[in-house]
């Protein structure tokens, strides 16, 4: 029968209880450990001390009972993010659910872009950070179907504008309203409609 297998940090085979106490308290006082330490709370000389730190390889075994809390911590750490994850993930799924049955009982002809814009923003950067993807990028469907992918922030003022418009766009047609957004204005449509009635003014009054 195989004698049992001892961990570095475990007393060792013939280690005497009393020195293996000693070593516990070593080990125990972290990365900032020293023998005189131990010295000074147990009240022993620190040549003493020191024999037994030598004969028992106490620096040795610290260190690795430190690696193995470190790689404890690590594991925890990673499982506790990718619990985050996955509740970050849930939410924003709850969110985008009830984001697409509000948006089937509204008229999306009478939702402004900004209100759609913030509404799809929030569900895909929940949902973008839970999968620990940069946030700071938008990406919806277009009306061909394709992706638009745009960091609103650096847009021209008519880049904002076909921005808005696609998320009008796929608003509507997850509404059932494939034509609201043709209701959707342009100020540039709205500028060029003023210089044209301004123009037809001028004309009859020179006329």
């Amino acid at each position: 029968m195989s004698e049992p297998e001892f961990l570095p940090w475990d007393r060792q085979r013939r280690e005497p209880e009393k020195a293996y106490g000693y070593f516990l308290l070593y080990r125990d006082l972290g990365r900032t450990r020293t023998v005189a330490k131990v010295a000074t709370e147990v009240h022993k000389s620190r040549d003493y001390l020191h024999k037994l730190a030598s004969t028992w390889k106490w620096v040795q075994r610290a260190q690795t009972w430190d690696r193995e809390e470190d790689r404890l911590y690590a594991e925890g750490l990673a499982e506790q993010r990718r619990d985050m994850a996955r509740r970050h993930a849930r939410i924003a799924s709850a969110l985008q659910a009830k984001l697409v049955t509000r948006l089937q009982s509204l008229d999306a002809s009478k939702l402004g872009p900004g209100d759609i814009a913030r509404w799809l923003e929030v569900a895909t950067r929940v949902e973008r950070l839970a999968l620990g993807l940069p946030d700071s990028t938008t990406a919806h469907t277009g009306p061909d179907g394709g992706p638009i992918r745009a960091e609103v922030d650096q847009m021209s003022e008519q880049q904002r504008a076909d921005f808005f418009r696609a998320l009008m766009a796929e608003a509507a047609a997850r509404a059932g309203q494939t034509d609201a957004v043709g209701d959707v204005d342009d100020p540039h449509d709205r500028d060029d409609e003023g210089d044209d009635e301004e123009a037809a003014r001028e004309s009859a009054t020179q006329s």
